[in-house]
């Protein structure tokens, strides 16, 4: 079976593989129905605009 964005599943599987929890995980996709996909397993997401906005909201998460 082959995984595909958004399919939770996906996410899931990633956690797993990077023995993460979600809420240690950040996705950042330029889709809006990746990045909902990605909450709703309990990740954080950001939806790409530009490099500006991603640093903004990566430096808002603690992300350097």
């Amino acid at each position: 079976m082959e995984l595909m964005k958004p399919n939770p599943a996906i996410y899931r599987a990633a956690l797993t593989l990077a023995a993460v929890a979600p809420h240690e995980a950040v996705m950042i996709d330029d889709r809006a129905q990746n990045t909902e996909a990605a909450r709703r397993v309990g990740m954080h997401a950001i939806r790409y605009e530009n490099a500006a906005q991603l640093r903004e909201e990566l430096a808002a998460l603690g992300v350097e």
